[in-house]
C-alpha cells in the first residue's frame, strides 16, 4: 500500500493534499484513467510527480507550450529530478538525435502534440515501456485541435500506438460539453473514464466589468487601475500589438514596470521576460493568451483584460492565475463598444473560406508545401471530402461564435457577475457569496468612478484632490491598493 502523505511531506514538504489531488492520485493507482478539473493553482504537475515517485515509471507529459515545458523541467530539476527532458523545436538536430538514443534514461519526458506526431519521435516512444501518459492543459484538445492545432486531434492515435497507457487528463476549466470532447477526442470510452472536478470558483477573485466609451477612455482607465492595484498583474490583449504599445504607455504614465509577452517573440525573450515578472523585477505582463499556463506565480494581485476573451472558459483560465495564494485579488474586464468586432473578426479569419477549402483539396500537393494549411491537411489525410471538411469547419465557427455570444453577455449581464459565470459550468452560487466582495453587483463602484470623473477630471480639476468617500476609498477596502 503506497503512503501519499509520507511522499507528500518526505519529497515535497507539504503535510496536507489541496482539494482533489489524493482522490486523482488513489484513482490512478487504482488503475483508473482519469480526466481533472482543477482551478488554477490546485497543484495540477504535483499529480504526476508524485505517482512517478511512487510507481517509479517513465512519464510522457504532452504539453501545448516550450515556455511551459522549460519551466516545469527546471522546476523538477529544482526538486531534484535530474532523469527529467523537454522534447522541443529549439533543440538543434544532434542534441535531439542524442536525447532521442537514450531515452529509456529518462523518467519524465515531456513533448508538445506536434513533437509526439513527428515519426522518428513516435517510434522511439514506442520503443518504452510508459506508465503514465499525461495531457496537460487538456481543453487545448477541444479547444484548440479542430480549427488551429490539429495535432491534438492525434493524442488519441498516440496513446493506441504506446499501448494504451495508463491517461491523466488536466486542465483548470472545462465544462461537461468540453470534458465530453475531450475524452472523445482521445478515442476513449467515456464510461471507463473517471472525471474529478472540483469548483471552478475562485471566492478571493473580485469581479468586475468596466464599460468605456471609447478606446482613448480605456486607456486612460487602464493606466488608473494599473498604477494604484498594488503588487503584480497581468494585462490580456487580443493583439501583440496592443501588448506592446500599452506596455509601453504603462511604463510613461505609470510607477509601474511593465513588459509584453506574446508568441511572436522568440523563445529566450519570453523566457526572460518571464523570469522577470517570476522574480518581481517586472510588474505588469501585457501579453496575448500565449502568457499564462504553468505560471507558478501566487501573488498576482489584478488580472485585466484589455480585450474580451473569445468564450468564458478561457476567461476563468485567465482570471485564475491571480490570487493563488488565497488573498484578495481582482480581475476586471475592459470593454468598450468596438471590442466584440474584434474578436468576431478573429474568428472569421480564423477560417479559410469554402472555394480555398476545394482548391487545395484538387491540388494537395500545395497542403504540405504551406505551414498555414495545417489544419486542412488533417482532415484531407483522414480522406475527408471538401464538403466534408467545409461542414466540419462551419460547425465550429458557429461553436465559437455561440461562446462569444455567452462572453458578451457576461459583460452586458446586470445581475451576479459570478452566479453567471458558474452557471456556464452547472455549478451553484455558494450562499456564503453574497457579500461586497464578490463582483460589481454587490458592489457597484464603476458608478463612483464615472461621477468622478465628471465631476472632478473633466473639469480640470487636480487630480491629487479626491474626496474621502471616493471611488479609491471602495478599492481599497476591497483590494488593499497601493499606499
Amino acid at each position: 500500500m503506497v503512503d501519499l502523505r509520507a511522499i507528500l511531506k518526505q519529497k515535497f514538504g507539504f503535510d496536507h493534499f489541496r482539494p482533489g489531488q489524493q482522490e486523482i492520485l488513489k484513482a490512478l493507482l487504482n488503475h483508473e484513467d482519469v480526466l481533472a478539473v482543477l482551478p488554477t493553482g490546485g497543484g495540477k504537475t504535483l499529480l504526476y510527480q508524485l505517482y512517478a515517485i511512487a510507481t517509479h515509471q517513465q512519464v510522457i507529459i504532452v504539453s501545448p507550450l516550450i515556455s511551459l515545458m522549460q519551466d516545469q523541467v527546471s522546476r523538477l530539476q529544482y526538486l531534484g529530478s535530474k532523469r527529467v527532458v523537454a522534447l522541443t523545436s529549439a533543440m538543434d538536430f544532434p542534441e535531439r538525435q542524442t536525447t532521442l538514443q537514450h531515452l529509456e534514461q529518462y523518467q519524465f519526458i515531456y513533448a508538445s502534440p506536434e513533437m509526439l506526431s513527428n515519426p522518428q519521435v513516435s517510434r522511439r516512444l514506442q520503443e518504452l515501456s510508459v506508465g503514465l501518459l499525461v495531457v496537460d492543459e487538456a481543453h487545448c484538445i477541444s479547444e484548440w485541435g479542430p480549427d488551429f492545432r490539429p495535432d491534438y486531434l492525434k493524442l488519441g492515435a498516440v496513446r493506441k500506438a504506446l499501448k494504451q497507457p495508463l491517461t491523466l487528463m488536466m486542465t483548470a476549466t472545462a465544462t461537461q460539453r468540453t470534458r465530453n470532447d475531450i475524452i472523445d477526442k482521445m478515442a476513449m470510452d467515456r464510461s471507463a473514464v473517471t472525471e474529478i472536478v472540483m469548483p471552478v470558483n475562485r471566492a478571493n477573485i473580485f469581479l468586475s466589468v468596466a464599460k468605456c466609451e471609447n478606446q482613448p477612455a480605456k486607456n486612460q482607465l487602464l493606466m488608473t487601475l494599473v498604477d494604484q492595484f498594488s503588487g503584480a498583474g497581468i494585462v490580456y490583449f487580443s493583439s501583440k500589438a496592443a501588448a506592446e504599445q500599452l506596455a509601453d504607455l504603462i511604463n510613461a504614465q505609470t510607477g509601474k514596470i511593465a513588459a509584453a509577452y506574446h508568441a511572436g517573440m522568440d523563445n529566450p525573450q519570453r523566457f526572460r521576460i518571464q523570469q522577470q515578472f517570476m522574480n518581481g523585477d517586472v510588474n505588469v505582463i501585457c501579453a496575448t493568451s500565449a502568457f499564462g499556463m504553468g505560471i507558478d506565480k501566487n501573488n498576482v494581485r489584478f488580472v485585466i483584460h484589455y480585450h474580451m476573451p473569445g468564450n468564458v472558459q478561457n476567461y476563468m483560465q485567465e482570471i485564475g492565475r491571480a490570487g493563488r495564494d488565497s488573498k484578495p485579488a481582482v480581475a476586471v474586464l475592459l470593454s468598450e463598444p468596438n471590442d466584440q468586432y474584434l474578436q468576431q473578426n478573429l474568428i472569421e479569419n480564423n477560417y479559410p473560406d469554402d472555394d480555398t477549402i476545394r482548391y487545395l483539396f484538387k491540388h494537395p500537393k500545395q497542403l504540405a508545401a504551406n505551414e498555414a494549411f495545417r489544419v486542412i491537411q488533417y482532415y484531407y489525410d483522414r480522406q475527408q471530402s471538401a464538403d466534408q471538411t467545409i461542414q466540419q469547419l462551419q460547425h465550429y465557427r458557429q461553436m465559437r461564435r455561440a461562446e462569444l455570444q455567452k462572453m458578451i453577455a457576461y459583460i452586458d449581464t446586470v445581475g451576479c457577475r459570478r452566479k453567471f459565470l458558474l452557471s456556464v459550468f452547472d455549478e451553484p452560487m455558494p450562499a456564503e457569496m453574497n457579500g461586497s466582495f464578490c463582483c460589481d453587483f454587490h458592489n457597484p463602484f464603476w458608478q463612483e468612478v464615472a461621477d468622478f470623473n465628471h465631476k472632478y477630471l473633466d473639469q480640470g480639476h487636480d487630480e491629487s484632490r479626491f474626496p474621502q468617500n471616493d471611488w479609491r476609498t471602495t478599492l481599497n477596502k476591497l483590494f488593499l491598493l497601493k499606499n
